[in-house]
């Protein structure tokens, strides 16, 4: 008799769940012949990337990451970022690229009309922005290596650290190395932007240590990759995961008429406890379907799913594992993620731009005192321009293409663009979109199996940094779940349990 072949299901098809499904897959096919193959099943309920993976602007840092718990898995990403490229001509099929990296303060930029500036100052829940990498960046450790950056919105709230110097705070400032690189150039390094505007010009990344993808591109490739060594696709929604071995305690009352029920102490004796083992419980489903795999997905279409191991790689839906029967002894507590909705706008320039990536800082605005956004110029003549981040995390949409934007926000995050560059006086490809990045509450991923579960696992909360850390998460989910240990990377500090 042939063995049951075993089933492995990841939940989210973001760049974590489709780097962990395309090196498991991949893993796998070098491991095992087809026919005894275990199978893997990528699960998402709407497109490939249809949020933050998709919707983001594909930065790559090496070493901004330098100093806190990331730093191992930043800089073991950013390499495999270049081996993925280089082995899957990834300059061509996503836009992969190294790129001079900048910081520049403004902070002269022209008045408003009256009737703008007026409407400038009246806040409102999406005016109290901030920009998008630097609420998810964990600040640095203290060292004298690294000069802090600040790009802060308003109201910002400062990383905190405790006695044990971890983050308490997802909100900081990104900390980039001072090995060097930073120094300060000219405005006209950066011809683009308006110079004259341009208080102080840093370079803070060089073709050496920052780069960037097209994030939706790098996503479906990847996933048409994982296609080729076996992997499986399916569209739908988890509506809950089984535990076939679970068995529900449940408490029976029985009436006895020659009893009287005056006190607590005789009501106690009519409440019986009845032995789970002899009851009937969601076991029976496994058994009508002929299973004996430990999980069962039950999916919105109807569909079960016997499974042998589950990765939650869910981003900003993590917490949606947490109303699930397998999941319940995973606590609120240990996965405190939420979405933090962050605007964009994805533009067609008149002239092409180079390969240099800008965060602007632009000080004393009409707009709210201060603003901060990030310029990234892609391979294809596109520029990709992003910030006016809520300030405080929230809870995404049940649906991902929901509509969730600001028309203030994004007709802010316009306004400024056209103000700090003529040549950013451009066409419109995309206006007026938001997506939610997976923020944790520390700072730092969950990249961890559920203890003492059969075969659960969650990899998500990477902030800013999913599409530079999810190679790195996805490959180390798969040593997990191939050969129940990580060689690549120390995942001590990602742990479901380390804070809780």
């Amino acid at each position: 008799m042939v063995p049951e072949r075993e089933t492995i299901v990841i939940v989210g098809a973001g760049i974590v769940g489709v780097a962990t499904a395309y090196f498991t897959a991949k893993k796998l096919a070098k491991k095992y012949p087809a026919e005894t193959r275990p199978q893997v099943i990528l699960l998402e309920q709407c497109e490939p990337g249809c949020s933050a993976s998709g919707k983001s602007g594909g930065f790559l840092a090496r070493h901004w990451s330098d100093g806190t718990d990331t730093e191992q898995l930043a800089q073991f990403s950013y390499d495999l970022h270049a081996k993925l490229a280089l082995e899957h001509n990834g300059s061509e099929r996503w836009g992969y690229r190294p790129l001079n990296t900048f910081c520049a303060e403004i902070d002269r930029i022209p008045v408003m009309p009256a009737k703008q500036h007026k409407s400038a100052h009246q806040r409102t829940e999406a005016e109290s922005v901030v920009t998008s990498i630097e609420v998810i960046a964990p600040r640095a450790h203290s060292s004298s290596s690294v000069t802090t950056m600040e790009y802060s919105g308003p109201g910002t709230p400062v990383t905190l650290f405790d006695s044990e110097n971890q983050q308490t705070s997802t909100h900081g400032s990104i900390s980039v190395p001072d090995v060097g690189g930073v120094k300060e150039v000219a405005p006209e390094a950066v011809p683009w932007l308006k110079t004259s505007l341009v208080n102080k010009l840093r370079q803070v990344g060089d073709t050496t240590s920052t780069a960037q993808v097209d994030p939706l591109k790098f996503t479906r490739s990847l996933l048409a990759e994982a296609k080729g060594y076996g992997l499986k696709s399916i569209r739908g929604k988890v509506i809950d995961v089984a535990d076939t071995g679970y068995r529900q305690p449940i408490i029976e009352l029985s009436i006895d008429k020659g009893a009287g029920i005056g006190t607590l102490g005789e009501l106690s004796d009519v409440l019986n406890y009845v032995d789970p083992s002899n009851a009937e419980s969601i076991s029976a489903k496994s058994k009508r379907l002929g299973t004996t795999k430990p999980y069962i997905l039950l999916l919105d279409q109807g569909q079960d799913i016997p499974a042998d191991k589950i990765v939650v790689a869910c981003g900003a839906w993590a917490t949606s594992c947490l109303r699930w029967e397998a999941f319940r002894d995973v606590s609120a507590s240990q996965i405190p993620i939420q979405g933090l909705r962050v605007h964009y706008l994805l533009a067609k320039p008149k002239e092409q731009i180079p390969a240099q990536a800008v965060f602007a800082e632009i000080n004393g605005t009409v707009y709210s005192g201060e603003d901060a956004i990030e310029i990234y110029p892609r391979p294809d003549g596109s520029v990709f321009i992003c910030g006016e981040a809520l300030d405080d995390p929230e809870m995404p949409p049940h649906n991902p293409f929901e509509p969730v934007y600001s028309k203030r926000a994004t007709g802010r995050l316009k306004q400024i663009v056209n103000d700090v560059s003529s040549t950013l006086s451009f066409d419109m490809i995309q206006y007026g979109l938001a997506c939610h990045l997976p923020v944790h509450a520390k700072g730092i991923p969950v990249i961890s199996k559920v203890p003492s579960s059969k075969g659960l696992y969650i990899a998500a909360g990477h902030g800013c940094w999913g599409i530079l850390n999810g190679p790195a998460t996805g490959l180390a989910i798969s040593e997990l779940l191939v050969d129940d240990e990580c060689v690549s990377l120390d995942l001590s500090s990602f742990r479901l349990d380390r804070w809780y």
